[in-house]
């Protein structure tokens, strides 16, 4: 399932009318989840037509006038509610509980994606399939440009080559869900069959369905989560554990899980040869080096 979530977004936001105000979880929860909040304030701050979609009428939740992204500032933001008939005093909004809006018509799109998680789990084959080549990748972002690093090595770790790929994303970064972000992304740039190592969590994430396994499963090719950040797990000696079950492995400061068509076993071993290669660093530095390159010419958006 691919969903533009900026569109979703601004489409939820367009509902908010003339004289009402909403909040950055308010706005979360319309999407699907909670833990969307940051990702609110994100797509505020890059509004494509703020005279049109009213990123002003967004506050805190306890009615505080909040950010706004304009060369004037809040007192812009509290210039414009005033106009609208929407009373601030000290830089709260007045009679908040009676105008907050969140009468949101949505379909919960992030909730439409956990659902999808879930139908597609059962097809996670942790089974070993032959490959000839492993392709790292690694991601950097200006804006909602995302820059996509490729490490070309065959099955002895030695690099054949390595190049970049620029592509828009249509998600932003939310916890958990960085399938969508990056691995849409990713998807969108692959052309050759490879074991794909991906930085982020395979099998060891909290629905079941990282980054690795989600590149796997929609590409159906083998694939390998390799992270620096562990979302969850026990780890004991050099192995991690969910709800009592081996899922990955600890190397040095990276934890290893297998994304899908890889078992356990096999992707300690592959884990040992990429990371002895170096090219782990190489992909990060050359997505960054891409990103940097690029902006120096162009008029890109932040960075993340």
């Amino acid at each position: 399932m691919d969903i533009d979530l900026y569109e979703e977004f601004y489409k939820l936001l367009s509902q908010v009318p003339v004289g009402r105000v909403t909040t950055y979880g308010d706005l979360a929860i319309a999407l699907g989840d909670i833990v969307a909040s940051r990702a609110v304030g994100r797509m505020l701050s890059e509004n494509p037509m703020p005279g049109i979609i009213p990123c002003h009428r967004v506050v805190m939740h306890d009615g505080s006038i909040g950010g706004f992204t304009h060369p004037e500032g809040i007192q812009k933001k509290i210039e414009i509610l005033k106009e609208e008939g929407i009373e601030v005093i000290d830089n709260k909004i007045r009679n908040f509980k009676e105008i907050r809006f969140r009468e949101f018509r949505s379909n919960y799109p992030l909730r439409l994606l956990r659902e999808e998680e879930e139908r597609i789990k059962g097809k996670i084959l942790l089974e070993d399939r032959e490959f000839s080549k492993i392709i790292v990748t690694d991601a950097s972002y200006a804006g909602r440009d995302a820059f996509i690093s490729f490490i070309v090595m065959d099955r002895n770790f030695t690099i054949l080559k390595r190049y970049v790929r620029r592509t828009r994303v249509n998600f932003p970064y939310i916890p958990t869900y960085l399938s969508y972000r990056e691995g849409n992304a990713i998807i969108s740039t692959l052309d050759e069959e490879a074991l794909y190592v991906l930085d982020g969590q395979g099998i060891l994430h909290p629905r079941g369905i990282g980054l690795a396994t989600y590149v796997g499963l929609k590409s159906d090719m083998p694939s390998l989560g390799i992270a620096k950040s562990r979302l969850l797990g026990d780890i004991i000696d050099d192995r991690i554990y969910l709800n009592g079950i081996q899922v990955g492995w600890k190397i040095g400061k990276y934890l290893i899980s297998p994304g899908t068509f890889i078992s356990l076993e096999k992707s300690r071993d592959l884990a040992l040869g990429i990371i002895k290669s170096g090219a782990i660093n190489i992909a990060h530095r050359l997505a960054t080096e891409s990103r940097d390159k690029y902006c120096r010419s162009n008029d890109c958006g932040p960075f993340s």
